[in-house]
């Protein structure tokens, strides 16, 4: 029983859950934080957010059975492996799919358009731009983005373009510093890796843009803190500068990790497992909190 529902766990990856928190990301930053129908919103965003992406990768795995079962890491996955079948996983698909409309439609029409436009990029993601080079950074970075836009739908809430020009510029970083990894430790000079339309050559490309990309995203949340509505949002804003120089630390030694060979295959996974960047996470907390409430004056 316990064997057969961690199956189930890897099999709709719950653990990729973590990146769908980012549909919360507007309510944070927005003068409706203390708004509890607002939050419940947005849980339930959460988990339709969460459903739909567990259904893209079920249909991935079922689309991909071949392949996964001739792959040494891939093999072992539910349906790869055999222990479920791929008519059992049709059904969790089609059955996982329907929950998720069913909350969808409690939040808002355009929650469920957001929704939909997610779930057929991400699909077009897996069978199409995954394998262009460069274009496949630029569809996971604005898959992110769509996170966040979901989660101001959802709520009903404005965003800034500040902030989504941030979200593009450094989940690009993201996704390049994937790239990044998966060349460094595992391409050879003469074949692309996984093809993904990468080789080995294509290194210093990639960690030049993803590096540029990084330190541009902190300029421009920089240029935010400084937009007139976070002057209405907080009452001592001047300390939010305080989290620029703590995210170019933290830019800087998780890219420098990864040049030295450190192999990340999942950024947000990896950032909510290392010491280094949860130290960097509840700095950051505190630091907004301060500049939220009056609890310190500058």
């Amino acid at each position: 029983m316990i064997n057969s529902l961690m199956q189930f766990f890897k099999l709709i990856r719950i653990h990729q859950w973590s990146k769908n928190l980012l549909i919360f990301v507007p309510l944070l930053v927005s003068p409706e934080l203390e708004n509890i129908l607002l939050w419940q919103d947005l849980i339930l965003a959460f988990f339709a957010f969460s459903l739909c992406s567990s259904t893209s990768y079920i249909i991935n795995d079922i689309i991909d059975l071949k392949n996964d079962q001739a792959h040494p890491i891939k093999k072992f996955r539910p349906i790869a492996s055999g222990f479920f079948t791929v008519n059992t996983s049709v059904s969790f698909a089609i059955l996982i799919g329907l929950i998720c409309i069913s909350l969808s439609i409690l939040i808002s029409g355009l929650f469920c358009a957001a929704l939909f436009i997610y779930f057929i990029a991400s699909q077009g993601y897996s069978f199409k731009f995954k394998k262009i080079h460069l274009i496949d950074c630029i569809v996971l970075s604005l898959l992110y983005m769509m996170r966040i836009i979901a989660g101001a739908l959802a709520a009903s809430l404005n965003i800034s373009i500040w902030l989504l020009s941030f979200s593009l510029f450094f989940f690009f970083s993201f996704a390049l510093l994937k790239r990044y990894s998966e060349l460094l430790n595992h391409a050879s000079d003469s074949i692309s890796s996984f093809g993904r339309g990468y080789a080995k050559q294509d290194l210093p490309l990639v960690m030049n843009m993803g590096i540029s990309s990084a330190f541009i995203s902190i300029l421009v949340i920089g240029l935010y803190f400084n937009d007139d509505s976070v002057y209405l949002n907080y009452y001592e804003p001047r300390f939010l500068f305080l989290l620029l120089p703590i995210l170019l630390i933290w830019i800087c030694s998780i890219w420098s990790r990864v040049v030295k060979g450190v192999e990340i295959n999942d950024p947000i996974s990896f950032a909510l497992t290392d010491r280094i960047s949860l130290i960097i996470f509840f700095l950051s907390a505190a630091i907004f909190i301060i500049a939220r409430y009056k609890i310190l004056s500058i």
